[in-house]
Protein backbone atom coordinates (compact mmCIF):
# COMPACT_ATOMS: atom_id res chain seq x y z
CA UNK A 1 0.00 0.00 0.00
CA UNK A 2 1.74 2.89 -1.17
CA UNK A 3 0.53 6.60 0.25
CA UNK A 4 2.30 9.77 -1.84
CA UNK A 5 5.01 11.47 -0.77
CA UNK A 6 3.81 14.28 -2.06
CA UNK A 7 0.61 16.89 -1.88
CA UNK A 8 -1.24 19.12 -4.50
CA UNK A 9 -2.56 22.36 -4.54
CA UNK A 10 -5.08 23.39 -7.30
CA UNK A 11 -5.88 27.04 -7.57
CA UNK A 12 -6.34 29.38 -10.63
CA UNK A 13 -4.21 30.54 -13.09
CA UNK A 14 -2.50 33.69 -12.21
CA UNK A 15 -3.34 33.71 -8.96
CA UNK A 16 -1.04 33.18 -5.36
CA UNK A 17 -1.50 29.00 -4.77
CA UNK A 18 -2.05 29.54 -1.17
CA UNK A 19 -4.69 32.29 -1.19
CA UNK A 20 -7.85 30.85 1.10
CA UNK A 21 -11.46 33.09 0.81
CA UNK A 22 -11.39 32.62 5.25
CA UNK A 23 -8.59 34.62 5.25
CA UNK A 24 -10.85 37.71 4.06
CA UNK A 25 -14.00 38.95 5.68
CA UNK A 26 -16.88 37.37 5.06
CA UNK A 27 -18.62 40.02 3.09
CA UNK A 28 -15.52 40.03 0.78
CA UNK A 29 -15.02 36.26 1.00
CA UNK A 30 -18.88 35.87 -0.29
CA UNK A 31 -18.71 37.88 -3.05
CA UNK A 32 -15.14 36.43 -4.62
CA UNK A 33 -16.96 33.01 -4.02
CA UNK A 34 -20.10 34.46 -5.61
CA UNK A 35 -18.32 35.65 -8.66
CA UNK A 36 -16.37 32.63 -9.01
CA UNK A 37 -19.42 30.24 -8.77
CA UNK A 38 -21.25 32.43 -11.59
CA UNK A 39 -18.16 32.73 -13.81
CA UNK A 40 -17.94 28.78 -13.68
CA UNK A 41 -21.33 27.53 -13.37
CA UNK A 42 -21.13 25.81 -10.28
CA UNK A 43 -23.68 25.27 -7.95
CA UNK A 44 -24.46 22.89 -5.34
CA UNK A 45 -23.05 23.17 -1.67
CA UNK A 46 -20.15 25.33 -2.46
CA UNK A 47 -22.47 28.01 -4.05
CA UNK A 48 -24.79 28.16 -0.57
CA UNK A 49 -24.25 31.60 0.60
CA UNK A 50 -23.69 30.01 4.24
CA UNK A 51 -21.06 27.82 2.50
CA UNK A 52 -18.06 29.83 4.21
CA UNK A 53 -19.56 30.06 7.28
CA UNK A 54 -19.79 25.85 7.67
CA UNK A 55 -16.60 25.88 6.23
CA UNK A 56 -14.76 28.37 9.21
CA UNK A 57 -16.32 26.20 11.77
CA UNK A 58 -14.93 22.91 10.44
CA UNK A 59 -11.74 24.33 10.12
CA UNK A 60 -12.26 25.29 13.92
CA UNK A 61 -13.14 21.74 14.48
CA UNK A 62 -9.99 20.21 12.59
CA UNK A 63 -7.59 23.40 14.17
CA UNK A 64 -8.74 21.75 17.54
CA UNK A 65 -8.57 18.09 16.69
CA UNK A 66 -5.38 18.48 15.38
CA UNK A 67 -4.27 20.01 18.76
CA UNK A 68 -5.87 17.12 20.42
CA UNK A 69 -3.79 14.58 18.32
CA UNK A 70 -0.46 16.28 19.05
CA UNK A 71 -0.24 18.26 16.30
CA UNK A 72 1.46 21.81 16.09
CA UNK A 73 -0.69 24.05 13.41
CA UNK A 74 0.90 27.21 13.20
CA UNK A 75 -1.96 29.48 11.05
CA UNK A 76 -5.97 29.46 12.04
CA UNK A 77 -6.93 28.84 8.70
CA UNK A 78 -5.49 26.04 6.40
CA UNK A 79 -4.41 25.80 2.79
CA UNK A 80 -6.61 22.81 1.28
CA UNK A 81 -4.95 20.45 -0.71
CA UNK A 82 -4.68 17.02 -1.67
CA UNK A 83 -2.75 13.60 -1.20
CA UNK A 84 -1.49 12.86 -4.18
CA UNK A 85 -3.67 13.89 -6.96
CA UNK A 86 -7.18 14.28 -7.63
CA UNK A 87 -8.68 10.92 -8.72
CA UNK A 88 -10.03 11.48 -12.58
CA UNK A 89 -13.95 11.08 -13.08
CA UNK A 90 -16.83 11.99 -11.15
CA UNK A 91 -14.86 13.86 -8.13
CA UNK A 92 -11.85 15.00 -9.84
CA UNK A 93 -11.51 18.60 -8.15
CA UNK A 94 -10.40 20.00 -11.22
CA UNK A 95 -13.82 18.98 -13.31
CA UNK A 96 -15.73 21.58 -10.90
CA UNK A 97 -14.53 23.65 -8.33
CA UNK A 98 -11.09 24.23 -9.78
CA UNK A 99 -12.02 24.26 -13.56
CA UNK A 100 -8.39 25.19 -15.86
CA UNK A 101 -6.70 24.93 -12.61
CA UNK A 102 -2.74 24.86 -12.44
CA UNK A 103 -1.05 22.71 -9.51
CA UNK A 104 1.67 22.74 -7.38
CA UNK A 105 2.76 19.77 -6.00
CA UNK A 106 4.75 19.63 -2.59
CA UNK A 107 6.67 16.80 -1.56
CA UNK A 108 5.99 15.81 2.32
CA UNK A 109 9.65 15.83 3.19
CA UNK A 110 9.71 19.76 2.40
CA UNK A 111 7.02 20.37 5.45
CA UNK A 112 6.62 19.58 9.05
CA UNK A 113 4.12 17.24 8.93
CA UNK A 114 3.03 18.06 12.10
CA UNK A 115 1.45 20.98 10.82
CA UNK A 116 -0.94 19.08 8.43
CA UNK A 117 -4.28 17.30 8.96
CA UNK A 118 -5.83 15.06 7.09
CA UNK A 119 -9.48 14.07 6.16
CA UNK A 120 -11.14 11.34 4.42
CA UNK A 121 -12.95 11.91 1.60
CA UNK A 122 -13.34 16.05 1.98
CA UNK A 123 -13.59 17.90 5.56
CA UNK A 124 -17.31 17.95 4.85
CA UNK A 125 -18.00 14.90 4.18
CA UNK A 126 -17.91 11.49 5.88
CA UNK A 127 -18.41 7.96 5.27
CA UNK A 128 -19.40 4.68 6.74
CA UNK A 129 -17.80 1.47 5.77
CA UNK A 130 -18.90 -2.07 6.30
CA UNK A 131 -15.79 -4.69 7.24
CA UNK A 132 -14.58 -5.39 4.08
CA UNK A 133 -14.15 -1.12 3.59
CA UNK A 134 -17.28 -0.73 1.09
CA UNK A 135 -18.83 2.71 1.80
CA UNK A 136 -22.35 2.27 2.91
CA UNK A 137 -23.65 5.35 4.42
CA UNK A 138 -21.37 8.78 2.74
CA UNK A 139 -23.16 11.90 3.91
CA UNK A 140 -22.41 15.50 5.27
CA UNK A 141 -20.49 16.45 8.55
CA UNK A 142 -19.64 19.54 10.69
CA UNK A 143 -17.22 17.02 12.90
CA UNK A 144 -14.91 15.19 10.58
CA UNK A 145 -12.65 12.99 11.62
CA UNK A 146 -9.34 14.17 11.76
CA UNK A 147 -5.87 12.11 11.05
CA UNK A 148 -2.49 12.78 10.91
CA UNK A 149 0.08 11.52 8.82
CA UNK A 150 0.80 8.36 11.04
CA UNK A 151 -2.86 7.37 10.93
CA UNK A 152 -2.91 7.30 6.75
CA UNK A 153 -1.98 3.64 6.36
CA UNK A 154 -4.56 2.96 8.29
CA UNK A 155 -6.72 4.84 6.12
CA UNK A 156 -5.58 3.83 3.11
CA UNK A 157 -6.50 0.37 4.37
CA UNK A 158 -10.14 0.75 5.73
CA UNK A 159 -11.38 3.19 3.07
CA UNK A 160 -9.08 1.00 0.15
CA UNK A 161 -8.31 4.83 -1.20
CA UNK A 162 -5.94 3.67 -4.28
CA UNK A 163 -7.85 0.26 -5.07
CA UNK A 164 -11.07 2.48 -6.43
CA UNK A 165 -9.63 5.97 -6.47
CA UNK A 166 -13.02 7.45 -6.30
CA UNK A 167 -12.07 10.50 -3.16
CA UNK A 168 -8.68 12.00 -2.14
CA UNK A 169 -7.46 12.46 1.25
CA UNK A 170 -7.84 15.95 1.55
CA UNK A 171 -4.89 17.57 3.55
CA UNK A 172 -5.36 21.02 5.45
CA UNK A 173 -2.18 22.30 5.71
CA UNK A 174 -1.82 24.95 8.97
CA UNK A 175 1.73 26.31 7.98
CA UNK A 176 1.40 28.89 4.92
CA UNK A 177 5.51 29.95 5.63
CA UNK A 178 6.48 26.30 4.46
CA UNK A 179 4.49 26.23 1.10
CA UNK A 180 5.47 30.08 0.39
CA UNK A 181 9.31 28.54 1.20
CA UNK A 182 9.12 25.44 -1.28
CA UNK A 183 6.92 27.97 -3.94
CA UNK A 184 9.66 30.39 -4.05
CA UNK A 185 12.15 27.36 -4.08
CA UNK A 186 10.91 26.21 -7.12
CA UNK A 187 10.41 29.27 -8.90
CA UNK A 188 13.51 30.05 -8.36
CA UNK A 189 14.91 26.81 -9.76
CA UNK A 190 12.49 27.56 -12.94
CA UNK A 191 14.77 30.77 -13.56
Amino acid sequence: MNIPDFITRYYQKGEYPFMSLNDLPLGEANRVKAAYCWKNNIGRFYAQEDYLIHRKEIEDWIYHELMRLGGRPVDTVPVYMTLGESPQGEHDIREELQQNAEEIRIPLAEIDLSAVSFTYPDSMYRHIVDDRGNIISPGRTNTPVVYTYNDLPAVVGKYKVYDNYRFNIEAQVWDRAALHRYWLKIKGEKQ
